[in-house]
């Protein structure tokens, strides 16, 4: 395979520590699990603004909720976006990945982010890759009981440790890359 034909990288240490290589891939989902976030991609649509409707809904570059999920996995990271105390906004890189139509991410255990969602569970991510495909999704996150685990040293050496995030996705709006 070539360089330009690889499989992006996985993160070394899973989101879901527990999670099966089946339940990390969607082609061997069943199609059930897809139906509720169909059901929330066409309903973001319709509901979209009209500067959204005019970028997402280009029924040529619309994403069935399978092809949404297989192009967010397959993206090594996301943009994470929370809203602090006094409503300022705080972004940062993050790995997310749908699990069982699930989606999971990770937060840093001393992460402002982490202190964010305790306050305001609202959050937003994003994520796009070649030709303009490009993915935005909202929803409610809360910590997993049980998650917290140390992971790989930061900068400085100091150890580090993450807890475990489901989101429950409430809006996305997701299409594909223009045809070359």
């Amino acid at each position: 395979m070539s360089p330009a034909n690889e499989a992006p990288p996985r993160c070394v240490q899973p989101i879901v520590a527990v999670a099966t290589p089946d339940e990390r891939d969607p082609a061997t989902w069943p199609l059930e699990v897809f139906a509720p976030l169909q059901r929330v991609l066409d309903q973001s649509r319709t509901a979209a603004g009209a500067a959204v409707r005019d970028t997402f809904a280009h029924v040529d570059r619309q994403m069935s909720a399978r092809e949404f999920v297989v192009f967010w996995n397959a993206s090594r990271l996301k943009a994470m976006a929370t809203v602090g105390a006094r409503g300022a906004p705080h972004i940062a890189p993050v790995h997310a990945e749908f699990v069982n139509g699930r989606l999971r991410s990770t937060v840093y255990e001393n992460a402002v982010r982490r202190r964010d969602l305790q306050r305001n569970p609202q959050v937003a991510l994003t994520t796009w890759g070649a030709q303009g495909a490009t993915a935005i999704v909202y929803g409610r996150a809360r910590e997993i009981p049980g998650t917290l685990r140390d992971t790989r040293p930061g900068a400085t050496g100091a150890a580090r440790r993450t807890v475990a995030l489901e989101i429950e996705v409430t809006r996305i709006y997701a299409m594909k890359g223009r045809a070359e």
